[in-house]
């Protein structure tokens, strides 16, 4: 007999509960997982713009080591070399970031309900994911395709709330194709559109909104942005702020509205030193929102949820516990 709606919105806070209290248990772990994808995208862009800055502020010094940097594209060509090994690292650690993106779905349904699992193998989990690499970028591809395509923002909304299931449904239902994922995210979310928005509003407030500003908030009175700030502000007083500039004035004169506008290279550095910390804080809590929508996924599905492969199976529990692996 199918549950109520309204049991199942009361089941959806208390997932949304539960799973803050699974996503610090597991904190440990998650953190190590994803130190490499979060941390190697940050400093490998910030060494690719703090590279970009030194070169250009010495370029005339460059040019009269050798008379091989008095061509453009010997002393481009140059410093593309030099970049490499750091754009290497940036897609390494994209790559891994998009793979824990659905094998957290994975490791969060296989733990849920049990005692703290001592040791989680990720490769193993990954492997899951990487064995239908394919269909994995191309689902992502078609979800980030369906969101770009909307002319409209409240239409992007009511694409994410049916798509919000699809990365549970490709991880635990087996080598599903993206099309199939799609389907099936919107067939669960069509029968459940109420929990769901709910869970989605509980995630959005929470990490997307509530501890990004505090995280902010923290850096500011501990002095850490204002450090931020004036160490990364010479970099952005390279660009051609004054052409912006002259349009924001243009603004200016026809409307009272943009009368508080104004761009600088302090204001643009603010900007980003607190998007930056923003991205960081919505990455780390990546685990948590994984957690509460493979419980969502499972709540949604209980009476017929589809059962691993054999294979998958076996991949599961070793990548679980260790211990347990069979020979």
């Amino acid at each position: 007999m199918p549950r109520k709606k309204s049991n199942k919105i009361i089941e959806t806070f208390k997932i949304f509960f539960s799973s803050i209290k699974t996503y610090f248990l597991y904190l440990d772990k998650t953190m190590k997982m994803l130190a490499f994808p979060v941390l190697g995208q940050l400093i490998s862009l910030i060494l690719i713009f703090t590279a970009t800055y030194y070169f250009n502020q010495n370029i005339d010094s460059i040019r009269s080591i050798n008379k091989f940097f008095d061509s453009d594209t010997n002393i481009l060509i140059i410093f593309l070399v030099i970049l490499l090994p750091l754009f290497i690292v940036f897609i390494k650690a994209f790559y891994d970031f998009i793979i824990a993106f659905s094998s957290l779905n994975i490791m969060f349904y296989t733990v849920s309900g049990k005692k703290k699992v001592k040791d989680v193998d990720f490769k193993s989990i990954n492997g899951v994911i990487e064995r239908n690499l394919l269909n994995y970028i191309l689902l992502m591809f078609l979800v980030t395709l369906i969101f770009i395509l909307p002319p409209f923002c409240f239409i992007a909304i009511i694409t994410g709330i049916f798509l919000c299931l699809c990365f549970q449904v490709f991880a635990l239902e087996g080598e599903k194709s993206a099309i199939q994922s799609i389907k099936r995210s919107c067939e669960l979310v069509k029968s459940n559109i109420f929990p769901t928005i709910i869970m989605l509003l509980l995630c959005f407030f929470t990490t997307y909104q509530f501890l990004p500003e505090l995280f902010n908030w923290a850096f500011d009175k501990a002095g850490w942005s204002f450090f931020l700030v004036t160490t990364w502000e010479p970099f952005f007083k390279l660009f051609p702020l004054d052409n912006y500039n002259t349009v924001i004035d243009t603004l200016k004169s026809i409307s009272p509205l943009f009368s508080n506008l104004s761009l600088d290279s302090v204001t643009i550095t603010k900007i980003v030193v607190e998007g930056m910390i923003s991205a960081i804080v919505i990455m780390f809590t990546l685990p948590f929102r994984c957690c509460c929508f493979t419980e969502l996924y499972k709540l949604f599905d209980a009476d017929k949820i589809k059962e691993y492969s054999k294979e998958s199976e076996e991949i599961i529990k070793r990548a679980t516990n260790k211990k347990e692996r069979t020979e």
